[in-house]
């Protein structure tokens, strides 16, 4: 079995409570390939003693130079790992459970350096917008350390970050973002739904993953929500719903995927790419 820690909304029942985009990167990879899992909620200020508890290592360092930890964090029972960071999980999941492949071969340097693409044109302008959003969902215990940790790193309040008068510039470079991507897919030469036209890659859960997250933080009913759905003649809506079957938390819809995990293989920390799973902004 494998368990996928993840860090709950306030919200009671199971609806909108999975937030994180970094935790449904993995979410949607394990429900791609078909992996029997299992989320465990933990709130932020619990994050460090879960890590150091099973020697995980560390995302990275604070700007007051102390080390954070960060979700997603998995277990795999089979292999008795405990790792975190998304993209290390991916490529670890990818290595042991190689069916239906997300990272396709002689594709890895084109699907890391997406990420930078899409920090680049969208993540940036968007991150404004959506930490008092954040913030709003959490629990009192995962509130009071956002609001600190968040504060720290943007040296302003968070009611100030994106203030009001700002929002509408703030969305028209969102926008002006996803039609840089656009363009990029467009440029494959086909009508292809995904990055790479015809084949699903880890770049598109990427892309999924940070949609999610707008769509659950901000509502499925916003204007902000339909309004992405919308823009570049629907493509994001159609890749929403490409992607709706793999978008539910630990219950696997009735079709099946055989797993074959590949036997003894061995996992080397070292060996892959640390990804971008942004703890100070997230």
């Amino acid at each position: 079995m494998i368990i996928l820690y993840d860090i709950p909304t306030s919200v009671s029942d199971d609806l909108d409570r999975d937030w994180s985009p970094n935790v449904w990167k993995i979410r949607l990879v394990l429900n791609f390939k078909g992996l029997p899992h299992e989320t465990r909620w933990v709130d932020y200020p619990q994050i460090r003693e879960l890590c150091q508890a099973h020697e995980v290592s560390p995302g990275g360092r604070k700007p007051d130079g102390n080390m954070f930890y960060t979700v997603p964090i998995v277990h795999d029972s089979r292999t008795s790992v405990y790792i975190s960071d998304s993209l290390r999980i991916a490529q670890y999941l990818e290595l042991n459970y190689p069916h239906r492949p997300l990272f396709p071969v002689g594709l890895n340097a084109a699907i890391l350096s997406f990420e930078d693409l899409w920090l680049d044109k969208v993540l940036r302008h968007l991150f404004p917008l959506m930490i008092l959003p954040v913030y709003l969902k959490l629990p009192p215990a995962s509130q009071e350390y956002f609001r600190t940790t968040r504060e720290l790193r943007y040296k302003k309040k968070l009611e100030d970050i994106a203030p009001l008068q700002d929002h509408s510039r703030l969305w028209d470079q969102v926008r002006r973002g996803l039609d840089s991507i656009s363009r990029y897919m467009d440029a494959n030469g086909m009508k292809g739904l995904f990055w790479f036209g015809e084949e699903l890659t880890y770049a598109d859960v990427v892309m999924v993953a940070w949609l999610v997250w707008v769509k659950r933080v901000l509502g499925r009913e916003t204007s902000e929500w339909r309004n992405i759905l919308d823009w570049n003649d629907g493509r994001w809506g159609r890749l929403m719903e490409h992607f709706q079957q793999w978008e539910f938390v630990d219950k696997p819809r009735e079709r099946s995927v055989n797993v074959i995990p590949v036997a003894n293989k061995q996992f080397v920390l070292t060996q892959f790419v640390v990804g971008y799973d942004y703890e100070g902004i997230l």
